[in-house]
């Protein structure tokens, strides 16, 4: 099953919802594509809002950042 989440880069406004096979936890680093180049970020914030636009009636919001420490 996968997850579908809304990803905030760095702060920034919201980019497409992205699909996960699985929920990344904080600290882990991801892969994206932003502008069309591979980019790994790490999550630095996850967000379960209840009234969201999924079936079930939620949203999981990912804050990531290119700051890899």
């Amino acid at each position: 099953m996968s997850v579908q989440c809304r990803v905030s880069v760095d702060d920034s406004q919201f980019i497409e919802n992205v699909t996960f096979q699985v929920l990344p936890r904080v600290g882990e680093s991801v892969s994206m594509s932003i502008g069309g180049a591979p980019t790994n970020l790490r999550v630095s914030r996850v967000l379960h809002l209840p009234d969201g636009e999924s079936p079930d009636g939620s949203l999981i919001v990912l804050e990531l950042t290119s700051k890899i420490l």
